[in-house]
């Protein structure tokens, strides 16, 4: 991975956490623009996987205070691309989002409970706990 698309991936987290207020329409709006950096690092060839987010159903043991109705606690990448995907290219992925401890509580103070990464064809997604990567009870105490 390129340090250009990192440094892009850090802006757009940083700009996600500091433009996001509350409700449906953020969740769009980060979406929306995790899928125009996976596009855009696509055609310029800094990743070599072809990514989307999307909203998923969440696992309901991840669930947590703020969850949404786990029918959209998931925060879903999927890899289209995903021939020979390995467990390196996942974690990889995973790490666009797992990186940024402020981005994973915008993610749960958003209702997001669950990060899902899963290649097009794969029938076994790897689920994380977002709850786990970020301390969720002493976030709640800070607000």
């Amino acid at each position: 991975m390129s340090n250009n698309l990192l440094s892009t991936l850090a802006t757009l987290f940083n700009r996600i956490v500091s433009v996001v207020t509350t409700g449906s329409t953020e969740r769009i709006r980060i979406i929306t623009e995790f899928n125009k950096v996976f596009t855009e690092a696509y055609h310029m060839g800094e990743i070599e996987r072809k990514c989307t987010v999307t909203v998923a159903p969440g696992n309901t043991s991840f669930s947590h205070e703020l969850s949404a109705f786990y029918l959209r606690s998931g925060f879903k990448i999927t890899i289209h691309n995903d021939n020979r995907l390995t467990q390196t290219d996942i974690v990889d992925i995973s790490k666009y989002v797992i990186d940024s401890a402020p981005f994973v509580r915008q993610l749960i103070a958003l209702g997001f409970d669950t990060l899902i990464i899963t290649g097009a064809n794969s029938l076994h997604p790897l689920e994380i706990s977002l709850k786990e990567i970020s301390d969720i009870h002493k976030y709640m105490l800070g607000s």
